[in-house]
């Protein structure tokens, strides 16, 4: 968490092409870094024996922000020479490995002061596009892609001198969603006027490029070296911020002065705020924040502006945007660095290089006062070397370090969570256990959140790991049937997957027997239902037609049992439910018949009247005790006249009363009584 300034270096990351799917990492090292090659018609403090600047940069890939250290991922540069880049990527690969770096070819036509320019790594980061901004006063892009004349409330110097550069970079991995935008900036110097409008002018270029020239969700670093000499009050400063400048003109993004809304206004992240706005400074004693200069490295300059910057608009932070893409990395701990740069006072990860503000303003670099890179005590190269290398010395052909120091942040991709794969739809049996299972991606940590039909799901019963990537059901019920979905969030973006459907497929129940036998009228009748292929116990019932009269079912055991009364023919059909509520069936057809009837040996034998003048039968039977009398005077029509039953010895003894009364009757007995 510090700014250096001069010789800029911005650290990006990005990579498309072949390394898509490849996604590296999370964080990337941005740097920017005027070297002074161009003001001393040298590269010697990247040739010479010191290798000055190429150990510096090194060292910025040891340094701790926060927590974290790591090599640099893109670099932005000022003041370059003609063979400042390739030189600089010849040493850097020495260091790291052939192939670790290269540098943007995209010429920038200026040439007062030297080009600007950009180095990256390339398993990191690639350039995806990069072109030069105008030079001169008409630099203000307008909606409709014509140009205006800047605005100069100064009345001095005006307009752009140096093309500003613009590279779209994107990490090696990702898509374009995650592009991010590097604006580099070598203003005008002290030969602009004293109000700075040549300063203004550039400001409004890059502002007005970024609003007409960029996608609406663009993240946006504004870098290099501003030379911005009256501090925070610099109308520059405040248009790239979105400010109301001395002129009047109020810069933010939602004011008259644009025709769209698009967020390109800058946020400073010195300004110790979460989220944060703007930061106060003068590049004068009374500034009382040392931590902020970052020109020069010696002299009667040294350390008493804050002219360098690297600015990211509002997207570029967590605070004001939830949708990820490359933000401005939170610095929560400063373990290496408690007693001057504690993160609970600087919330990013951004500083100065070598500058912590452990010194006053107008020490030099190599100070025994500086604690900025004490963490680099005992690594090659050590604190003492790179502070020496920092500083610049000599001049020419024999330079070393630069007038500036590097600014470092460290930026992460922060992906809102994306399902890639399921859940998938499955069909199961009941009393089975069935898995949901997604993936996704996204910066951690991503949290995991169970529905079923919209609900969320909790820890119970037979369901588990309702937080996880898995979701188990286990002894699966009808009733767990439904639609399924999981919730996946992170800290910038919620995603719900596709709707898995879990069909819960009862098994094959099988009732028995496959027929019930027929019964007979007023004989006992027991048959036993029973059930095989579910879940036990099991439950009977009649789902339609009905039992034969007498008959019951018992819907525990599935016996059927009763007397019936009365012949007949039922058809009815008997389920039966297992415990999961599974069910299954079985059609019957039961006929209650007559009894079988056996007669005789049955003697009736006329016994004549007797002496009171009825006429007498005698019936003797060994097989059936019950009869009924019947009848008749012409064998065709039978009357029933009477019944009885008889005793111990097989004899019924019946008296005919109305036998006086008719010339002739016949008579017989019937079985069994009605």
């Amino acid at each position: 968490m510090k700014l250096p300034q001069s010789c800029m270096m911005v650290a990006a990351v990005l990579g498309i092409g072949g390394c898509a799917g490849e996604a590296w990492g999370k964080t990337l090292r941005v740097v920017s870094y005027n070297i002074d090659c161009a003001d001393q018609g040298s590269d010697n403090n990247i040739t010479g024996s010191t290798h000055s600047v190429p150990t510096v940069v090194q060292a910025i890939g040891l340094h701790h922000l926060g927590t974290n250290a790591q090599p640099v991922d893109v670099m932005s540069c000022e003041e370059l020479t003609s063979t400042t880049l390739s030189n600089f990527v010849m040493q850097l690969n020495i260091i790291y490995g052939a192939g670790t770096y290269a540098y943007d070819k995209t010429t920038d036509p200026n040439t007062g002061g030297g080009p600007d320019g950009l180095i990256y790594r390339t398993n990191t980061v690639q350039v995806v596009s990069a072109r030069a901004l105008k030079t001169g006063q008409t630099v203000l892009l307008q909606s409709n892609g014509t140009y205006t004349t800047a605005y100069s409330p100064g009345g001095g110097s005006n307009g752009v001198p140096r093309a500003p550069m613009v590279y779209r970079l994107r990490p090696v991995g990702y898509g374009a969603a995650d592009d991010f935008y590097m604006y580099v900036s070598h203003a005008r110097s002290t030969s602009d006027d004293s109000v700075g409008d040549a300063r203004y002018a550039e400001a409004q270029e890059v502002r007005s490029d970024a609003k007409y020239n960029l996608p609406l969700s663009a993240h946006i670093l504004y870098g290099g070296d501003w030379n911005l000499f009256n501090g925070s009050g610099e109308n520059a400063y405040k248009c790239l911020t979105g400010q109301t400048t001395s002129d009047g003109i109020n810069w933010a993004d939602g004011s008259a002065i644009w025709a769209n809304t698009n967020q390109t206004q800058a946020c400073d992240p010195t300004s110790k705020t979460t989220p944060p706005t703007t930061t106060t400074w003068g590049n004068v004693a009374a500034d009382n924040a040392s931590y902020l200069y970052d020109d020069a490295t010696e002299g009667s300059y040294a350390m008493t502006s804050r002219i360098d910057i690297q600015l990211p608009n509002a997207l570029m932070f967590a605070a004001y945007n939830s949708n990820g893409g490359v933000q401005l990395a939170p610095d929560t701990a400063d373990p290496y660095d408690v007693s001057n740069f504690p993160a609970a006072q600087y919330p990013y990860a951004f500083q100065t290089f070598g500058n912590n503000g452990s010194t006053t303003r107008g020490s030099a670099a190599t100070s025994s006062s500086n604690h900025s890179l004490d963490d680099l005590a005992s690594t090659v190269p050590s604190a003492t070397t790179v502070y020496a290398d920092l500083q610049l010395t000599g001049s020419g052909s024999s330079f070393t370090g630069s007038d500036h120091y590097p600014i470092v942040g460290d930026y992460i991709v922060v992906e809102p969570p994306s399902v890639t794969a399921g859940p998938a739809s499955q069909t199961n049996n009941v009393g089975t256990t069935a898995t949901f299972t997604v993936s996704a991606t996204g910066t951690a940590p991503l949290s995991y959140q169970w529905r079923k039909n919209t609900t969320n799901l909790t820890n119970a019963g037979n369901v588990s790991s309702v937080t996880t990537t898995s979701l188990t059901l286990t002894n699966l019920a009808l009733g767990d049937a439904g639609s399924y979905t999981v919730v996946v969030s992170n800290s910038v973006g919620v995603v719900t997957s596709a709707v898995a459907v879990l069909v819960v497929r009862c098994p094959v129940i099988t009732v028995g027997p496959a027929s019930l036998p027929d019964g007979t009228a007023q004989t006992a009748y027991n048959q036993t239902n029973t059930a095989s292929g579910g879940s036990a116990p099991y439950s009977f019932a009649v789902m339609s037609g009905s039992l034969p009269a007498g008959l019951n079912l018992n819907t525990n055991s599935g016996v059927i049992g009763g007397t019936p009364p009365d012949v007949g023919t039922n058809t009815f059909t008997v389920t039966a439910t297992d415990a999961n509520g599974c069910m299954g069936n079985s059609n019957y057809t039961v006929v209650i018949a007559n009894p079988t009837i056996t007669v005789g040996p049955v003697s009736l034998i006329a016994q004549g009247f007797g002496t009171n003048g009825n006429f007498q039968l005698t019936l003797s039977s060994t097989t059936n005790t019950g009869f009924e009398i019947q009848a008749s005077t012409n064998l065709f029509n039978w009357t029933n006249i009477g019944s009885g039953t008889t005793d111990t010895n097989g004899f019924l003894f019946f008296q005919d009363t109305n036998a006086p009364g008719f010339p002739k009757r016949f008579y017989r007995a019937y079985w069994p009584l009605p």
